[in-house]
């Protein structure tokens, strides 16, 4: 009850205010001056306010800040000019008037001076003054109000009064809601939806037209065009890129119209859009400048006559410079979401960031926030799922930088989540159990990201017919879990390769049954075996490390190669009992036996804890052809058989028979048989062309991991051979690592500055690194995943620009 009394009496005094105090003045008469009495040429002098008594029962102004009273003033100034300008009086220029003014001083000054001596300063036929009895600008909770009362007097040089008018315009709002619910609505109800300023300025332009009736007729001046009104949007102050100025001007038939802004552009068409209705814009664009500038309408009749209309009161500034672009996105992710934080670039007008989503690089993104701190945490992140973000500038203007490229962010599986049935597809890193055994089927393709953890329990399990990618980072390896499980287990026409990898707790850890094994840099610890190798395949086994296990690696059948791996800490290193293996490069201590054989193996070029034959550690029909005195890479080569295959010069003529018949089978691209010689060649000698060589096989072959060994292995070997170098630059461009190939391409650089082929490169990636539009890194520190990732066709065609002059001039030959 208390609150309806409270709110009837707001709604009554609220009636009372606006309906008494507010009411709008009956117009005057209209004056009638002698001819003779007219002045031609007038000064409009600034408009000023009436003061009032403390008891006077007048009513006055509600001006919130002294700024609304100036532009008040200046306005109602400006729209009288612009009035008796089109009634044929020649006002003075603003600037000239004020500036005579200022020179009599700030307080009283011209104030004191008469009417006569004022038209004698200002070199006029007479003035006209101004003075406003009450103005208001309220913008309240269930009412607006923008009202002007004002007077307007003209004097000529003799000081006679040639007139004086009077008159009041405004415009109100008043929102009776039914209750409280309906109170609260009036907040945001927008009746006026313009700037406050804008609103004013139509009630004074009203105010203005009105005097206008009443004003009397200049009979020296031409017949201006007659002008109703004139509405722009100037009172928004700055516009940016896409933003339009807008004038409307009201006024009579047949007029070819249009507008400047300042001296940035001037005659902006106003074409007539109906009867006496003149409509255009101007759309900032980027790049465009300008600042604090006046908009003036230009009106021009058929004969030629012209009219001026000065927008005043609010000055234009134009800003189509973009904000800069914010160089790199870097994030964490956690349980309560993804962090994203930036540095923030120099910009001087900056006004926040702009935060925008989505679930595809190149779709739709929207806008999830906007901050004025250089971080945001997007806590709606489904676990498991990627996504993409850019982060943009917004400054004063409301210009946006340009899009520079997208950050995706993968959300890992921070709750362990059990996998089941068919896999394919991409596992997202997180973590994940397997209770029973599941499959990768024929056909499908299952990619494990890095940093991904799987518990296997029970009966877990991971057969594969299909194809299977586990591809760690040295940082960020899989880790994968047992009590005593089977792990992983290729199946005929299955393939699996595994990279930086762990394997703890497995009784099975890896077993090909069958299909392609390859395992690299990886690491195995405890169970019955590593890796087995028990039915027809074939199988790559590199760097791995293998501690604790009953027998570390096992072979029944299959083809395949052991090289550069540690074994350690087991009860046998390797059982072999067939199929074909080369071992190769290894490091064998601490096994209670390195080889137990029950078929007939050689082995050369491995540690075997000793430098002395005779404790090697190998049981079975074991040919060692040689041994390193040292774990490799640092060991020295003794050789224990010397027959004549292992001789110094058989050695040099094994090489050059095996790297010729490589070379020969490359240029017919025969490039299986070029693999087998090429392999062959480098494990006897360490040549830069047979390096270059194995490596364009490779490439053509598509097997990226060998690629990427040899290049690696030969740069090494090779650390000035620029052919290598480049090689080395577009394998890097090809797989997306843009920031290890500009790495090595600086390094080729300063091997070869002028070399055209790395200059290209050079200029690709930087091609890469601009800015672009599709229209947001990581290793936790984020690189921006740019949305034009296809390449010219250039880095195919140009792609055998590195190959030795002997294998392009070779191909040429046979293309003949």
């Amino acid at each position: 009850m208390a609150n309806k009394l409270s709110f009837s009496i707001f709604l009554l005094f609220s009636a009372l205010l606006l309906s008494g105090c507010f009411a709008k003045k009956t117009t005057q008469a209209v004056q009638y001056a002698e001819e003779e009495a007219i002045p031609y040429k007038i000064a409009v002098l600034p408009a000023e306010y009436v003061k009032y008594t403390e008891n006077s029962t007048e009513h006055k102004s509600v001006l919130v800040l002294d700024d609304d009273r100036v532009f008040v003033a200046d306005i109602a100034r400006a729209s009288i000019t612009n009035q008796l300008a089109g009634k044929g009086f020649m006002p003075l220029q603003k600037d000239v008037v004020d500036n005579t003014l200022a020179e009599l001083g700030r307080d009283e000054g011209w104030r004191k001076m008469s009417d006569t001596e004022l038209c004698k300063l200002l070199n006029a036929d007479g003035i006209v003054k101004t003075d406003i009895y009450s103005a208001d600008m309220i913008k309240a909770l269930a009412f607006d109000l923008f009202q002007l009362d004002a007077e307007v007097m003209m004097y000529n040089s003799s000081g006679t009064l040639v007139g004086k008018w009077r008159d009041s315009a405004s415009k109100r709002r008043i929102s009776v809601p039914t209750g409280v619910i309906g109170l609260a609505g009036t907040i945001v109800e927008e009746v006026f939806s313009d700037p406050i300023r804008r609103q004013m300025r139509m009630v004074v332009y009203d105010w203005a037209w009105n005097m206008a009736q009443v004003l009397p007729d200049c009979p020296k001046g031409p017949k201006l065009p007659e002008v109703i009104a004139v509405d722009t949007n100037v009172d928004n102050g700055l516009f940016g890129v896409g933003q339009k100025v807008a004038v409307r001007v009201d006024a009579e038939p047949g007029l070819k119209c249009s507008f400047d802004i300042g001296e940035f552009r001037k005659g902006i068409p106003l074409p007539q859009t109906a009867q006496g209705v003149y409509e255009g814009f101007y759309v900032v664009r980027e790049g465009d400048k300008s600042a604090n500038d006046t908009l003036m309408v230009r009106m021009r009749k058929a004969n030629g006559v012209e009219r001026l209309w000065p927008e005043s009161g609010s000055l234009l500034t134009l800003d189509g410079e973009l904000p800069p672009v914010i160089e790199t996105v870097k994030f964490r992710t956690g349980r309560d979401g993804i962090l994203l934080h930036w540095e923030v670039p120099s910009a001087a007008d900056l006004d926040e960031f702009v935060i925008e989503k989505g679930t595809d690089p190149v779709g739709d993104f929207e806008i999830v926030s906007r901050t004025r701190t250089p971080e945001f945490v997007d806590a709606d992140i489904m676990q498991g799922t990627s996504i993409f973000y850019r982060v943009r500038i917004r400054d004063k203007a409301g210009n946006l930088s340009p899009i520079n490229g997208v950050t995706k962010v993968i959300m890992p599986q921070f709750d362990e989540r059990e996998l089941f049935g068919d896999l394919s597809g991409v596992l997202v890193k997180g973590n994940y159990r397997i209770a029973f055994p599941v499959t990768v089927p024929e056909g499908a393709e299952f990619s494990i990201q890095s940093g991904t953890r799987i518990r296997f329990e029970n009966k877990g399990r991971i057969d594969v017919s299909g194809s299977l990618q586990s591809m760690g980072e040295i940082s960020f390896p899989v880790r994968m879990e047992s009590n005593a499980t089977e792990g992983i287990k290729v199946l005929p026409g299955g393939k699996a390769v595994l990279s930086q990898c762990e394997f703890t707790g497995f009784s099975k850890a890896v077993t090909a049954a069958g299909g392609y094994v390859e395992v690299r840099s990886s690491d195995f610890s405890g169970g019955e075996y590593a890796v087995a190798v028990t039915e027809t395949g074939n199988y790559d086994l590199k760097g791995l490390r293998i501690s604790s296990a009953r027998q570390g690696l096992l072979f029944s059948a299959g083809n395949g190669t052991v090289v550069r791996s540690n074994i350690n800490n087991c009860t046998r290193g390797i059982v072999f009992s067939g199929g074909n293996t080369e071992i190769k490069d290894n490091n064998f201590f601490d096994n209670e036996i390195n080889i137990l054989s029950s078929a007939k193996m050689v082995v050369s070029d491995n540690y075997f804890g000793t430098a002395s034959r005779d404790d090697l550690k190998l049981k079975g029909d074991i040919l060692v052809k040689s041994i390193l005195d040292a774990p490799y890479p640092h060991g020295r080569r003794i050789i224990l058989v010397d027959d004549k295959d292992i001789t110094p010069e058989e050695l040099e003529k094994k090489f050059a028979v095996l790297k010729e018949q490589g070379v020969s089978a490359f240029h017919v691209q025969h490039y299986g048989d070029a693999f087998q010689a090429l392999n062959k060649a480098v494990k006897l000698k360490d040549d830069r062309d047979v390096y270059l060589y194995l490596s364009y096989t490779l490439l053509a072959l598509e097997d990226d991991l060998a690629l990427a060994d040899t290049l690696i292995e030969g740069i090494s070997k090779f650390p000035y051979d620029v052919r290598l170098h480049q090689l080395y630059v577009r394998y890097l461009v090809n797989k997306g690592d843009l920031k290890q190939a500009r790495q090595v391409l600086d390094k080729a650089l300063t091997l070869s500055p002028a070399d055209s082929s790395l200059l290209y490169l050079k200029e690709y990636l930087d091609h890469l690194a601009a800015p672009v539009e599709p229209e947001t890194d990581s290793k936790i520190n984020s690189t921006p995943v740019r949305t034009d990732e296809a390449k010219p066709k250039q880095i195919e065609d140009n792609f055998d620009t590195d190959k030795p002059d002997e294998i392009k001039s070779e191909e040429s030959n046979n293309e003949k």
